[in-house]
């Protein structure tokens, strides 16, 4: 019985979390809700300043700055640097 119980919770502790919602550091996804309305769906610029090909560490400065209007959002050092990252992979 044992063996059965810990096979289980080897298996569900490894298995996909199928349908769950976006993990706190999903750059794309956080980069989405907070910037994307802004900066464009692919960094492009719109209302803000073209962000793509920036460096993540460019990126993580000017958030973590939260300069007008980007001081309403309130994103932790892990998720800046998830932006950041993930800003840093969209193609100019």
């Amino acid at each position: 019985m044992k063996k059965i119980l810990a096979a289980i919770l080897l298996v569900s502790a490894t298995a996909p979390a199928w349908g769950a919602p976006p993990s706190s550091t999903d750059g794309a996804a956080l980069y989405k809700k907070n910037c994307a309305a802004c900066h464009g769906a692919n960094g492009q610029g719109a209302t803000a300043p073209a962000v793509a090909g920036k460096s993540a560490s460019a990126v993580a400065k000017v958030v973590s700055a939260h300069p007008p209007p980007m001081d309403k959002i309130e994103l932790t050092p892990d998720e800046t640097a998830a932006v950041g990252r993930f800003v840093s992979t969209l193609k100019k």
